[in-house]
């Protein structure tokens, strides 16, 4: 396709799940238990119903309610060009057009409410591994429609990491999935450098694929939004990159890519304005208290971020002083459609507007990076 002679390599697109995904293929023993819209009758506001609980996560608590209930008001007018997207229910080929629309030549799609629905720590593993083996079917069927432009990636049951492993295996060796999407906070208060995860960064890198740390807003788990749910601005603002700065913070410190030097990882939506702070906070910490730590690194943070790590910028940031202090090989783009806070159509040519980017940190961002992450030709 080549924008203006760039290819474009999204690296993280979504699906909106449909209403009865879950309804339709869980497998039976579980079906009456799955996913499905509801209205809450604290708030009265549409949201997904799973285990007792209302997602997005506490869609029932009146001061978080109240605000989803006029975020995602569909009279708005932000609503109105997704409306082909929607009369399609968000289908594969609604997903094409809006890739053509911005002139996306390949698409890495992850999941919606999916991430959503499993981020309840009181949740049944099985349970859990159900719902991601159901929707990682369900997505690989859809990007079974245009394989050469919409890849497929795997979400999985962390409650029970021997779960989550297996799911991993399956999706991809059976299914063909890109990457495994993990989320940002903890899952049971595990940090991710717990000697627990070992068999899935292990797993990782025997497949071949990335992990993907990619936030929500909110969880039935530890989450930082969790102390702002009267505050969309301020929630929406932290929980996507303070959970991701602690969720790098802790691979980098944790030791796990001494531990598994192949592993590959990225994050995704939450900017990539706060990386070189954040990397410059923890070398400073490893030079003046590593030596006291449990674990003892081999490099300092910023040396693995820069062989293992790739972060996803917004197309609209200021990108020329984030490539000054830490260069252009681990940063990627993604349009985020079809979320209400994306820049869908025009994120590409926000990005391609920037000033003081060459044409090669262009190409890098757009093409070469992403391609590099996860694997693609």
């Amino acid at each position: 396709m080549a924008k203006r002679g760039f290819r474009i390599l999204d690296s993280d697109m979504h699906v909106i799940e449909p209403h009865d995904l879950w309804l339709e293929s869980l497998e039976p023993r579980f079906r009456e238990r799955a996913p499905r819209l509801a209205k809450s009758p604290v708030t009265g506001a549409f949201g997904w119903s799973c285990e007792g609980r209302m997602f997005p996560a506490h869609g029932d608590d009146p001061r978080r309610g109240a605000l989803n209930k006029k975020r995602y008001d569909q009279r708005d007018p932000r609503f109105r060009r997704f409306d082909e997207a929607m009369a399609r229910r968000f289908d594969a080929k609604a997903q094409l057009d809006a890739m053509d629309a911005e002139g996306i030549d390949v698409a890495v799609t992850f999941r919606t409410m999916a991430s959503h629905v499993i981020a309840n720590d009181e949740m049944e593993p099985d349970f859990a591994a159900a719902l991601c083996r159901a929707f990682d079917r369900w997505l690989a069927d859809r990007a079974a429609e245009a394989p050469e432009r919409i890849k497929a990636t795997a979400v999985l049951p962390l409650h029970d990491v021997a779960l989550a492993v297996a799911e991993a295996e399956f999706a991809v060796r059976e299914l063909g999935h890109v990457a495994l999407v993990l989320p940002t906070n903890p899952v049971r208060g595990r940090p991710w450098y717990d000697a627990a995860y070992d068999p899935l960064w292990q797993s990782a890198v025997e497949l071949g694929v990335p992990v993907c740390f990619h936030g929500i807003q909110a969880a039935y788990q530890e989450h930082v939004a969790n102390r702002y749910l009267d505050n969309l601005m301020l929630m929406h603002a932290a929980a996507h990159p303070v959970e991701e700065m602690l969720a790098l913070g802790g691979l980098l410190t944790g030791g796990v890519f001494d531990r598994f030097p192949k592993l590959r990882a990225a994050f995704l939506e939450a900017s990539c304005g706060w990386v070189p702070w954040w990397l410059w906070r923890l070398d400073e910490e490893h030079e003046k208290l590593g030596h006291a730590d449990r674990v003892q690194l081999s490099k300092r943070p910023s040396e693995t971020f820069r062989e293992h790590c790739f972060v996803a910028c917004e197309p609209d940031e200021a990108l020329a002083r984030v490539i000054e202090a830490i260069g252009d090989d681990n940063l990627v783009i993604s349009s985020d459609w079809p979320h209400d806070d994306s820049g869908w159509p025009h994120a590409m040519d926000r990005f391609l507007a920037l000033e003081g980017l060459s044409d090669a940190s262009r190409r890098k961002i757009l093409w070469d990076n992403c391609a590099r992450l996860y694997g693609l030709g």
